[in-house]
């Protein structure tokens, strides 16, 4: 017999019992099927300029505002950013948008400095295996972007985040960002390919980072479409009003006509107004049924039958159910939002009987 202890059961690894994960950022979802964009400046270099980009984020359908605040460059004499004015910066941006926010955290003893500003946290990719920041991170239950090394493989990632999930926290998020290449022309080569290799391995929602392989929308657009079509759970994209005057970048930023063409190209603008839409009709119908419940209640008040029944509702429910499974909807989701819906029409019925 073996005294070589058993190998433990990786908490990012996908088991049969183990549904992909949703992280949730604030009023956004990441895994559950649709495509958010997160975009943002490298760097905030003042309130003007993240300002600026947050409203046109907002405006062309990005649904979290990202850049960086605390960095460490490959030089000293580079720009590091402006540090907790920075962090101060975009959370004000943010919130004046309307959007949730996330910057990346470069060291432990930043971790909970960061969490209290921001929506979500980033890893970076030169950080990927620094597990003492790893650790903090997770230890401040914010939602994490977790960047794929320049040169990790994919095990290699997937422990990273172990170290994350150790901590009790599972919203977590993978970042295809590129490995580092030799060609000047792609300065990073994103290996589009792993997006659905890593997403059959682990439970763990899987989004891309075009940026590191060149800048220009001519070469993002198509790698930004490429992702969404073999299942990327999102895009990340930067954004500099003056790309060439960003004090950090190294030109991998999108110019902010660039952004709202490109964001067009991924159609979602149109998404987003189809559910505005969706969402107006949704408040229509139920604006319907409840006048439609209190008519029947004055109906029954004036021949003195019951309120309430409750065979019918569970007829409703179970109808509900059925339709919903057949359409790809979470059964007993739909159940709980049918339950709020008979809620307020009973309350609707109580005061117009009351009422006379």
């Amino acid at each position: 017999m073996s005294d070589k202890p058993a190998k433990p059961i990786l908490k990012s690894h996908r088991r049969p019992d183990v549904e992909t994960t949703v992280v949730a950022v604030d009023n956004v979802r990441i895994g559950d099927g649709s495509y958010p964009v997160i975009a943002g400046p490298v760097a905030v270099e003042g309130e003007k300029q993240i300002t600026q980009i947050a409203e046109t984020a907002k405006q062309a359908g990005a649904s979290v505002l990202r850049a960086g605040t605390f960095r460490n460059e490959s030089s000293p004499y580079d720009f590091s950013g402006l540090g907790q004015e920075g962090l101060w910066l975009l959370e004000k941006a943010g919130h004046d948008a309307g959007l949730p926010t996330m910057t990346e955290v470069q060291e432990p003893r930043q971790a909970e400095l960061v969490a209290d500003h921001v929506s979500m946290l980033e890893i970076g990719p030169d950080q990927m295996q620094n597990f003492v920041l790893l650790r903090a991170a997770g230890a401040t239950h914010k939602p994490i972007i977790l960047h794929r090394g320049p040169s990790a493989t994919i095990d290699e990632w997937l422990m990273s985040a172990e170290y994350i999930l150790n901590e009790g926290n599972d919203q977590v998020v993978l970042c295809e960002r590129g490995s580092r290449g030799f060609d000047p022309r792609t300065t990073d080569t994103i290996d589009i390919s792993a997006v659905p290799v890593v997403q059959r391995m682990s439970h763990l929602p899987v989004i891309i980072d075009p940026a590191p392989a060149q800048s220009g929308e001519d070469i993002l657009a198509p790698l930004a479409l490429a992702g969404r079509s073999v299942g990327a759970d999102g895009l990340i994209i930067s954004v500099h009003p003056d790309p060439v005057a960003s004090r950090a970048g190294n030109g991998s930023q999108l110019g902010l006509e660039e952004f709202v063409h490109l964001m067009e190209r991924l159609g979602i603008p149109t998404l987003r107004d189809e559910i505005d839409r969706i969402d107006r009709d949704l408040v229509r119908l139920v604006a319907r049924r409840l006048h439609s419940s209190v008519e029947i209640a004055r109906i029954k008040a004036v021949k003195g039958l019951e309120m309430r029944s409750p065979d019918r509702e569970a007829e409703l429910i179970e109808e509900a159910r059925g339709d919903a499974d057949m359409l790809g909807v979470d059964p007993d989701y739909v159940e709980a939002l049918m339950n709020v819906v008979l809620d307020h029409s009973r309350a609707a019925q109580r005061r117009a009987v009351d009422q006379g």
